[in-house]
């Protein structure tokens, strides 16, 4: 008897029309023109070139997704441009308000550092317990919005997360992009045998840092583990403990960031370390949004799980026909099968029912929150590059 996935899903030709294409990026057009229509009217010509450059880039990514089918390979100059971009745009402004990037703990009892998205479930006991934050800190680096700044970023980050579940890492985290960018130079991965048990990894670091956020009252993964610290800014080193929380930094960053990734083309800091990336995880059982596999189509070729950055494919969840929690739908899977057997889904559907569909509705998510959050970033860091020459 044939499988029903043979019977309604029908073959796809080797592109999508360039008409129909469009015709489906117009939507994204549209609303990257108005995003970017206020810092459009910034009277600087390095702002306005770089919106006009990041417009193009975000629209062109789209289309050629909807052109070839393809996710992760466009998907990826975005996130990598977001990671590459983000250090660039951030030191500057921030040189330009303290003239260091060492962050004096004053600054930051002050509500004067900007607040970032890794630290929120470390707030969630102290903020519960004591009705404290203890993190008070503005998105913005130039200050001003201790208050309404926090919330702003909280609120942006769980509208974003009820959507796309952990797909924030794979559309919006400013940091991972740096990771992937690094995991796709090398053509082959040197070391291919990783211990499954290392995706533990992340549980372990969310579960002591939640426990000594609320015992020292400080986020204390980003005063002692964030790699990136070494990327963006630092604890001021005063002292010894300073100097050595800044190695922590430097360490953690050229081995989860650059080296590991190099070695093994999987996001290694995103996969075996990062707190939030696990407290993301969780998200996922609330998401529309799933990748599944037709266990009818599935050969044992293991392509999908090659391929993940985050091994988030195991034997036993291909037999399911399901990822793992840490899933962050960037689409790897989808393209490597040959077979189509992995499929974009939404949830409380059958596996048959249209995935592209399914696909070109998260996408249109994605790309919703990816144009005004890290489009501007990226709108940010090219302006400081132009700036130089313009």
């Amino acid at each position: 008897m044939a499988s029903k996935a043979l019977v309604h899903r029908p073959s796809q030709p080797a592109f999508r029309s360039a008409g129909k294409s469009a015709l489906l990026t117009l939507p994204v057009l549209l609303w990257s023109l108005l995003m970017f229509a206020r810092p459009f009217a910034d009277p600087q010509a390095s702002v306005k070139i770089a919106v006009g450059i990041a417009t193009v880039f975000m629209v062109t990514l789209f289309f050629m997704m909807m052109r070839t089918w393809s996710t992760y390979r466009w998907r990826r100059y975005f996130f990598v441009a977001l990671g590459l971009l983000f250090p660039v745009g951030f030191i500057h402004n921030v040189m330009v308000m303290r003239g260091t990037m060492g962050i004096p703990i004053e600054e930051m009892i002050a509500g004067r550092t900007p607040f970032c998205f890794i630290p929120i479930p470390l707030l969630i006991l102290p903020a519960a317990l004591t009705k404290t934050l203890v993190f008070p800190g503005s998105i913005l680096p130039h200050g001003g919005m201790s208050g309404g700044g926090m919330a702003a970023m909280a609120g942006l980050w769980l509208a974003a997360t009820i959507v796309l579940g952990k797909g924030w890492c794979s559309y919006a985290c400013f940091f991972g992009g740096i990771e992937e960018g690094m995991a796709a130079v090398p053509t082959r991965a040197k070391v291919k045998k990783i211990d499954p048990r290392w995706r533990y990894g992340p549980w372990a670091v969310l579960l002591v840092m939640v426990l000594l956020s609320l015992a020292l009252f400080e986020p204390a993964y980003c005063m002692w583990l964030c790699p990136f610290k070494a990327v963006s800014e630092y604890v001021a080193a005063r002292d010894k403990v300073g100097m050595i929380q800044n190695g922590i930094f430097v360490v953690l960053f050229a081995g989860l960031v650059i080296a590991l990734p190099l070695l093994t083309k999987k996001r290694t800091q995103c996969a075996f370390f990062c707190p939030f990336g696990a407290f993301q995880s969780i998200f996922n059982k609330l998401s529309v949004f799933e990748m599944r596999i037709d266990k009818a189509r599935c050969t044992p070729c293991v392509l999908c799980r090659n391929a993940c950055p985050t091994m988030s494919l195991t034997p036993e969840s291909i037999g399911r026909g399901e990822t793992l929690m840490s899933c962050m739908k960037c689409g790897a899977c989808v393209d490597e099968c040959p077979k189509d057997a992995v499929v974009w889904h939404i949830k409380g559907t059958d596996i048959n029912m249209n995935p592209e569909r399914a696909r070109l509705m998260f996408l249109y998510a994605a790309w919703a929150l990816a144009i005004p959050f890290a489009g501007s970033i990226i709108v940010d860091g090219l302006a400081t590059i132009l700036h130089v020459f313009v």
